[in-house]
């Protein structure tokens, strides 16, 4: 199956509402990985409502990595159930000391989760000065790339995006613009970036923290215009995916 990134250049623009979002609303298996390097246990706290990992999460794959246990042979173990059923939840790192020890485990997680049999979304934070985890970025089937349209999300989004082009390839970069028109529309901003824009999120941020931080959920949150551009931006990610798989069957191709 295929892994799909999900990041931002800075200004929470909302990378864990909308992984959240669109692993509950994603048709098919799916596994949502928090590994954002600057650990904050937002699912856990939020969308889980307080969830004890029990030793499960990136933590508990660090220590299968120092046992040399191999993770394709853990991985599920340490997942926890979303709340809605085919759909699982990889904890992130429960102490920031953690994420400097798991540098020599990311190309084995990355290979474990492209094995892992369905679509994975990962949460991988904000771009950091030294771009996205490597092995992550390789593995994946394309990287979306989460922004708001005022001026200082622009202002964060030109210093880290080419990071991530860079590493990535321009083929397999997009942007999701949070709130478009708040002022920039989101065609000025992919024309700005030449950046295909992949998919836009309505300004609503009550219906948004109903995933991000496990807010009462309104009336009609299923149907609500957050939701609906959740579900449009899934069947983009999902055609992109079916796409990188196709190109990986080629012969010749690894």
């Amino acid at each position: 199956m295929s892994v799909l990134l999900l990041t931002s250049a800075g200004h929470a623009p909302g990378v864990t509402a909308l992984g959240v979002a669109l692993a509950v609303t994603w048709p098919e298996p799916v596994l949502l990985v928090d590994a954002n390097r600057e650990p904050d246990q937002t699912v856990l706290a939020g969308h889980l409502q307080g969830a004890d990992p029990a030793g499960r999460g990136l933590g508990g794959l660090l220590q299968a990595h120092r046992e040399r246990r191999p993770f394709a042979t853990c991985l599920d173990s340490m997942t926890v159930p979303l709340g809605e059923e085919r759909r699982d939840f990889l904890p992130g790192f429960s102490h920031p000391g953690m994420v400097s020890l798991f540098g020599s485990a990311w190309s084995e997680l990355a290979r474990a989760l492209e094995d892992a049999g369905r679509t994975v979304l990962v949460d991988a934070g904000r771009i950091t000065p030294e771009g996205l985890p490597p092995a992550l970025v390789a593995g994946s089937g394309g990287v979306a790339v989460v922004t708001g349209s005022r001026l200082v999300d622009l202002a964060a989004l030109r210093l880290y995006l080419p990071l991530v082009v860079a590493a990535a390839g321009q083929e397999r970069v997009g942007l999701v613009v949070v709130g478009p028109g708040r002022p920039y529309g989101s065609g000025e901003i992919g024309h700005r970036f030449g950046v295909p824009v992949w998919g836009k999120l309505s300004w609503q941020p009550t219906q948004a923290a109903v995933f991000a931080s496990g807010e009462p959920a309104p009336r009609r949150l299923m149907r609500s215009a957050y939701v609906e551009d959740v579900r449009a931006l899934g069947r983009v990610l999902a055609d992109r995916a079916a796409d990188r798989r196709a190109l990986l069957r080629e012969p010749g191709r690894g």
